[in-house]
């Protein structure tokens, strides 16, 4: 296939898109609760949930990179680059739509 010498280059911009949708998670986190939690106290517990929640999608973002990446499957690398930046894109519109709400 035409994409196979590429496969490398594709894995590593999965790595780096993985750190990026991670951080942008991360600071996202207590924007998205600020607006449903009522107290501190909940903000709080609910922002280390997603934040909990979020170390496992960069677990699995990194488990199908690697499984796609050393199977020679360029399809499912494509696919999770895909499903990658779709990620990091809808959370920062989501987390855009909150800031603004709570201006």
């Amino acid at each position: 296939m035409a994409i196979d010498p590429y496969l490398p280059h594709i894995f590593a911009f999965n790595i780096l898109l993985t750190i990026i949708d991670a951080t942008i998670g991360y600071h996202a986190a207590p924007i998205l609760v600020r607006t449903a939690a009522a107290d501190e106290e909940a903000m709080e517990s609910a922002a280390k949930t997603i934040r909990t929640m979020l170390a496992l999608v960069v677990a699995l973002y990194s488990f199908f990179s690697c499984l796609a990446y050393f199977r020679q499957k360029p399809l499912l690398l494509l696919i999770v680059t895909a499903v990658i930046v779709a990620d990091i894109v809808a959370q920062i519109i989501v987390s855009r739509k909150m800031k603004n709400r709570g201006r």
